[in-house]
């Protein structure tokens, strides 16, 4: 089984999260909205359940491991409609200001976050997939974790360096420096093992786009509209949809990797 103590890395990941979102989302819980809770504990849940895998199966837990690893069915549905619930609050605030420049940021999300639900979703679909390919399995299903690294560096930079708050550099660097950073550390793992590594890629590819369209497409004079439109959407309508596809990715991810059944032997005369 590949990276034996990952479950130390993810731990001090989560760690890391909550010194990260403590200046802009954790000292501030009342104001925020309900979207962000769900999303946050969505994520807190999905990285707990990543350290409780990783730790079983390296310490021949099987059983808890199959047991703890049916939530994927329950807590896969819940972050992508938690995740889509967070854009279309986002998008709703920017189509009550579209000209006003305090939202670039927010139009510039318009992008970012939905490759995260995407790349999100993908790795877990092959994580089902790989279920009994365990190189794979494992780098799919660790991969899933890699959408919050970014975050927390940028984080970690605009609230604790002096350096890059909020009145010394725009915020385009210290997210350039995330993303960088996050980029780097699927690459590196890339290469530890090329052989296996195609999630790796996959997590690199999609952070690498991220960043490019944040930093140019984001910044479009017409994007900003075009985002807004979403917070058209009937909200029940987008969030039961989106339930209804996590469930579809699920199933397909878990059809396709099982094990073909063996034809049972001819029946002799």
């Amino acid at each position: 089984m590949p990276y034996r103590n990952a479950y130390w890395f993810v731990l001090a990941l989560l760690v890391l999260t909550f010194v990260a979102f403590w200046p802009s989302y954790l000292s501030k819980l009342p104001e925020a909205k309900l979207a962000h809770h769900f999303h946050a504990a969505s994520a807190v849940l999905w990285t707990m359940l990543a350290i409780v895998q990783s730790w079983s199966i390296h310490h021949d837990q099987r059983a808890l491991h199959r047991t703890v690893g049916l939530a994927v069915f329950a807590l896969f549905p819940l972050f992508l409609v938690a995740g889509l619930w967070v854009i279309h609050v986002e998008a709703t605030r920017l189509a009550g200001g579209v000209a006003d420049p305090e939202n670039m940021t927010i139009a510039q999300f318009g992008f970012f976050d939905p490759l995260a639900n995407i790349g999100y979703a993908l790795l877990f679909w092959g994580g089902l997939r790989y279920r009994y390919k365990v190189q794979l399995h494992a780098r799919y299903m660790l991969g899933t974790v890699m959408f919050v690294v970014a975050p927390i560096i940028w984080r970690l930079l605009r609230g604790y360096v002096p350096m890059f708050s909020i009145d010394a550099l725009p915020f385009d660097y210290p997210f350039a420096l995330g993303n960088a950073g996050a980029c780097a550390i699927a690459l590196a793992l890339y290469s530890q093992a090329p052989r296996h590594g195609r999630p790796w890629l996959l997590v690199a590819g999609i952070i690498a786009a991220q960043a490019i369209l944040f930093l140019t497409a984001g910044r479009l004079p017409g994007w900003a509209a075009i985002f807004a439109s979403v917070a058209a959407i009937n909200l029940p309508f987008l969030l039961v949809t989106t339930a209804i596809a996590s469930v579809g990715i699920a199933w397909h991810g878990w059809v396709a990797g099982a094990r073909p059944v063996a034809p049972r032997a001819a029946a002799t005369a």
